[in-house]
């Protein structure tokens, strides 16, 4: 907690001051930081699957459903 007889921000302000931001807990800028990369790193997982290339091997293409033609048309 704050001491309220010394906090900055509710200081009398002088002519031309600006208030001081006493800034963030380091904990809480790691906290965000880590909502950060997480968040990108599950928008990155995401599209994956659309940056890979489709595979060459034809035991690894899908099966045609039944009642549809064999082979490419």
């Amino acid at each position: 907690m704050r001491d309220p007889t010394n906090d900055p921000l509710n200081d009398p302000l002088e002519d031309g001051d600006w208030p001081v931001d006493p800034g963030r807990p380091w904990l809480l800028r790691l906290l965000a930081l880590l909502g950060a990369f997480s968040f990108v790193m599950i928008g990155l997982s995401s599209l994956l699957p659309l940056l890979q290339p489709t595979p060459a091997d034809p035991q690894r293409q899908p099966q045609p459903l039944p009642g549809q033609p064999q082979g490419r048309a």
